[in-house]
C-alpha cells in the first residue's frame, strides 16, 4: 500500500463539507468519495478550525540559490 496518496482537492473538500453538513457519516462520505474515513476526518477538522478547504503551503528546504543566481542559470 502506498503510504503518500493524492493530495485531496478544493473540489473534493467542498463535497466533503456538504456532505457532511446534510448529516452523513464519515464512512459514508468515504465511500462516496473514494477516500477513507481518517482523511474525511481530517479534512473536516481543517475546516472547522480553519474555515478554508485549501491547502496551506508546506515547509521545504530552503533554495541555495538566490533569485538572481537563478535567472543566471536559466539564462545560459
Amino acid at each position: 500500500m502506498d503510504l503518500k496518496g493524492k493530495e485531496i482537492t478544493p473540489e473534493e473538500s467542498k463535497i466533503i463539507i456538504k456532505l457532511r453538513n446534510e448529516g452523513k457519516t464519515l464512512r459514508e462520505i468515504g465511500k462516496i468519495v473514494g477516500r477513507t474515513h481518517s482523511s474525511i476526518q481530517r479534512v473536516i477538522n481543517n475546516y472547522t478550525s480553519s474555515k478554508s478547504i485549501i491547502s496551506k503551503p508546506r515547509s521545504g528546504r530552503p533554495s541555495k540559490l538566490t533569485v538572481c543566481e537563478k535567472r543566471y542559470v536559466f539564462k545560459s
